[in-house]
């Protein structure tokens, strides 16, 4: 019988609850080299309004739960200091992302998972740019209502014509 060193136990626990982190519908690598704590802090709030996780992980680690879950090619963005942003919308992490190195150019959206498949840094930040969700439903509700108001602003210039 082989004994595991505590270490290396507690190690193996952390690498397989990365593991399930990392088949989030939404997940994004980003550097986050010489941002101060308040930076981050803001960062992290701004996350916690959107339901979005925020964490440090050694790129190690992550390097060994990556390839646990079959996604090997994470392991060349997984260099410098990185945080990993985990979300259950597939764009919410990028967009997150996105919007808060727009202010902290310290900030730099380096990959991403979305849906399983393992996104560069062109590609997740084109994915950044895309309308959210719920602002695709706005737009959608928006262009059902607008032949709406124009018919009900016909209805109100006939009726004024007909009171004349």
């Amino acid at each position: 019988m082989v004994l595991q060193r505590p270490a290396h136990a507690i190690k193996a626990e952390i690498v397989l609850a990365i593991a399930g982190k990392l088949k989030s519908p939404g997940v994004a690598v980003a550097e986050y080299k010489n941002l101060t704590v308040a930076q981050m802090t803001k960062f992290r709030q701004a996350a916690l309004k959107q339901n979005i996780e925020v964490k440090v992980y050694k790129d190690s680690l992550v390097r060994r739960a990556a390839e646990a879950s079959g996604l090997e090619g994470l392991s060349e963005f997984l260099t410098q200091q990185n945080v990993f942003i985990f979300s259950e919308d597939s764009i919410a992490a990028a967009k997150l992302v996105a919007e808060f190195a727009k202010t902290n150019e310290d900030m730099k959206l380096k990959a991403g998972i979305i849906e399983g498949a393992i996104m560069d840094t062109a590609a997740i930040n084109e994915i950044a740019s895309l309308p959210s969700k719920d602002e695709l439903y706005g737009m959608f509700a928006s262009s059902l209502i607008y032949p709406l108001r124009q018919f009900m602003n016909v209805v109100k210039e006939i009726a004024k014509t007909k009171e004349a």
